[in-house]
């Protein structure tokens, strides 16, 4: 397996730093704190360089916030100079892992993506021969639950630059969503959580590919799917995956979330229902749609709502529906043509 060394210097030159604030502006919603860090730019930059090559950068604590939707959630938000930190890091990490990852693991990677994740499904499922079952499994709180010496672990056998892991390990130790377990648990809402979810679930995946060599097997943060003609296979599949989770990432699989079913029931993955003739919108994301819109439409009356924020909110509802067979859907709702 080969590891990196001497990183430190790429990640704390003036060029990493620069390309990591471009790429924070871009992803934090928050302009209030990008207009304060921006207002002294090139002061902000050479002031964050210093800290960081002499050692002596700091996390901030995080802001932390619930959301309703999908489902009830804690985020913690980092400050905006923290984000940066957070970008570069990844400028310099990211490649190294990703290159390890499978091609069929989905979420927070350039070229992959929930459609490209659907457009693979549907390659396995609409086809004349296509499998007949299907087993759907994910882990049980996910986030709170990554053990955080396992993960360290993992990226220690890739990262040897001691300066880096030292500011990695910082960012892991950060948080935890129960004090009485501070050993595990990475926030939901940091940018580098989205890497180490994929670092940590890619020993599940290798397992998966190379131990139990399973063709058709697809991944997505912590939802996976797994296709064959055998259903008996698939419940092996199933306790082998249950007992690998459980003893080498120190992970559980919930009861009610994990079913073999077959496949022309049809496939919900991805905010989908993939069927083998069709593909359909997932109920709960339709009805969530058809409540926001009423709102937005009683909203937009009382001018309580811009017209640019009503439109993004539909947009982006259509933007999600295009790639499903929606075409009366849409006319019906009569908005096929806005």
């Amino acid at each position: 397996m080969k590891s990196y060394n001497n990183l430190w210097q790429e990640f704390t030159s003036f060029k990493n730093i620069f390309n990591a604030y471009k790429k924070a502006r871009k992803s934090t919603p928050n302009k209030k704190y990008i207009l304060q860090f921006t207002t002294n730019l090139e002061k902000e930059l050479f002031l964050l360089q210093d800290q960081l090559i002499s050692e002596n950068f700091q996390f901030s604590p995080y802001r932390s916030f619930k959301v309703y939707e999908p489902k009830e959630r804690t985020i913690s938000a980092p400050i905006f100079r923290d984000v940066v930190v957070q970008h570069a890091i990844i400028n310099i990490i990211e490649p190294i892992f990703d290159k390890t990852f499978i091609d069929n693991s989905f979420a927070c990677r350039k070229g992959k993506g929930t459609h490209k994740g659907l457009f693979e499904i549907k390659k396995v499922i609409q086809t004349p021969n296509h499998p007949k079952y299907y087993l759907k499994q994910d882990v049980k709180k996910y986030f709170p639950s990554v053990h955080k010496p396992t993960l360290k672990e993992i990226i220690f056998k890739r990262i040897k630059d001691a300066r880096l892991l030292s500011l990695i390990y910082k960012i892991i130790d950060s948080y935890s969503f129960d004090l009485n377990q501070i050993q595990k648990g990475i926030p939901i809402g940091n940018l580098t959580s989205q890497l180490f979810a994929n670092i940590y679930l890619n020993h599940l995946d290798q397992y998966v590919k190379h131990s139990l060599k399973i063709k058709h097997y697809y991944r997505y943060v912590d939802d996976f799917l797994i296709f064959s003609n055998n259903k008996r296979k698939l419940h092996v599949f199933r306790r082998k995956i249950k007992l690998f989770l459980s003893k080498e990432l120190l992970l559980d699989v919930p009861k009610n979330k994990t079913y073999i079913n077959l496949v022309s029931k049809g496939v919900d993955f991805l905010g989908y229902k993939v069927f083998p003739s069709n593909i359909r919108l997932r109920k709960s994301n339709l009805k969530r749609f058809l409540l926001r819109q009423n709102k937005n439409n009683f909203l937009l009356k009382k001018n309580q709502i811009s017209k640019l924020n009503y439109n993004f909110s539909l947009f982006s509802f259509l933007g999600y529906a295009k790639h499903a067979n929606s075409y009366n859907l849409l006319s019906t709702l009569n908005i096929n043509e806005l």
